[in-house]
């Protein structure tokens, strides 16, 4: 094992599916990439349950979508789509055998549907798998996974212990802060045209919530909102676990 303090990534994005992280915060993983950061998306599952799609082409449509918002790598795990569960031991055990090689300062989830149970677990299980991360007496094997942009992970380290945990903020709910994605929203809806399977209903796709043209509307007068609140053409809302702490005056408006 090695023992490593460093940051090897500065944000991890934890989705239950593809497709979730770049209709979260497609945005803001543009415009950290943009900047030179170190930017990972993982989903949990395959999106095997998918109406209209296989995981094959989940797959293909989630790695040319990293590629446009220039990620510097993307993980997928093959836990169980549909049944995200927090209290499920080995669905921890994979997720902090990636946290400990990648390292993340940041981990933010992406699971704004509030209906679907994958979504309202995967918040429960990545807080479950940050604190565990921090245990070096438990020491689970890497799982089954794909990788897009790298051959494989670095070695893990005996703890890690990441900095911030913050997740999307609900349609409705009180952000605890705003991310200004406004040079970068095309960049996004480039990424969310990549899952044609997911959000469009041509070639014969069956209809769905997320392929009714009403949905991207959603998100895009959701960011434009945001974007309102905090004085800026288009934002993304996230809230934290933890309460920011300041030794100087921000740089940056509060609005």
């Amino acid at each position: 094992m090695i023992n490593d303090t460093t940051a090897g990534c500065d944000l991890l994005v934890v989705s239950p599916h593809p497709d979730d992280a770049e209709i979260g915060l497609g945005g803001m993983l543009a415009a950290l990439s943009a900047r030179g950061r170190r930017v990972w998306a993982l989903e949990l599952t395959r999106g095997e349950l998918g109406t209209n799609s296989d995981p094959e082409e989940r797959w293909s449509e989630a790695s040319a979508a990293a590629d446009v918002l220039g990620l510097t790598g993307r993980v997928q795990l093959a836990l169980p789509d549909g049944f995200i569960d927090a209290n499920d031991q080995a669905q921890a055990a994979a997720l902090v055998a990636v946290i400990r090689r990648l390292r993340p300062a940041w981990l933010i989830t992406a699971p704004e549907p509030t209906r679907h149970p994958d979504h309202q677990a995967t918040p429960a299980l990545a807080a479950r798998a940050v604190f565990l991360a921090r245990l070096s007496t438990w020491r689970p094997d890497l799982p089954p996974l794909r990788l897009h942009g790298v051959s494989a992970l670095p070695d893990p380290v005996d703890r890690w212990e990441t900095g911030t945990v913050a997740q999307v903020c609900t349609e409705d709910g009180r952000p605890s802060f705003l991310f200004d994605v406004t040079g970068h929203w095309e960049r996004k809806l480039a990424a969310l045209d990549c899952y044609r399977s997911q959000l469009r209903r041509d070639d014969g796709r069956r209809a769905t919530v997320i392929n009714d043209p009403a949905f991207l509307q959603r998100i895009d007068d959701r960011a434009r909102r945001w974007g309102r609140q905090a004085g800026v053409g288009c934002a993304e809302a996230f809230t934290t676990l933890q309460v920011p702490v300041l030794d100087d005056l921000p740089a940056g408006p509060w609005r």
